[in-house]
């Protein structure tokens, strides 16, 4: 006697791939102030090393809505939950920071790149539940396109605490390269550990 066949339904269910929720990355907008506390979470709790706010719901709500420094968010496809953030600042906006100074340090690299060509990666935020989906890839690789098409930057900068080695990792996978610059952190007030500076990373666009 045979044994009965898998009805049709059990099969399909069985072979049916289950459907993964992906990440969408695009521009913020005015609507976005609809998940501002959401956002607002995402970004303090990726700061962890600052000891207050990385930013405020203020100042939030205007980046949402600034020309001038594009904020690109990361969102779920499927639930609409915010999961990062990434704003591109051009350099000549940016702050300067002034010049590391450690004793025994020798600044070995100068750029001498125009600002107007130069643009900083800024309010970068992955929220920490949910690492390992790509989500800083997107949305660096997305603000990037943006920055060479839309902006007309050929060079793309970013400051990375000097101790966060896995981070800087990272970026070199991305292409940045270290040349061995280094600036001051602009309020160690504000960091729970004392003695931080910032390693720069450059990339090419």
């Amino acid at each position: 006697m045979t044994a009965p066949s898998p009805s049709s339904s059990s099969v399909s269910s069985q072979s049916r791939p289950e459907k993964k929720a992906t990440v969408v990355v695009r521009l913020a907008a005015a609507e976005d102030e609809a998940h501002i506390n959401q956002i607002h979470s995402v970004i303090n709790r990726a700061y962890r090393s600052v000891s207050e706010e990385r930013i405020t719901i203020d100042e939030l709500k205007a980046a949402l809505v600034d020309k001038v420094n594009p904020l690109f968010l990361a969102f779920d496809s499927e639930t609409g939950e915010a999961l990062g953030t990434l704003q591109l600042d051009p350099a000549e906006h940016y702050p300067d920071f002034g010049v590391y100074s450690m004793e025994g340090h020798v600044q070995s690299y100068v750029e001498t790149l125009p600002k107007e060509q130069q643009v900083f990666l800024g309010l970068f935020s992955v929220d920490p539940s949910q690492q390992s989906r790509g989500i800083g890839r997107k949305l660096v690789e997305a603000s990037l396109q943006h920055a060479k098409e839309n902006m007309k930057r050929t060079q793309c900068v970013v400051y990375v605490l000097y101790m966060r080695d896995e981070l800087i990792n990272w970026y070199k996978k991305l292409g940045f390269v270290d040349y061995g610059e280094k600036v001051n952190f602009p309020d160690a007030s504000r960091l729970k550990q004392e003695g931080n500076h910032f390693s720069v990373l450059r990339l090419a666009l």
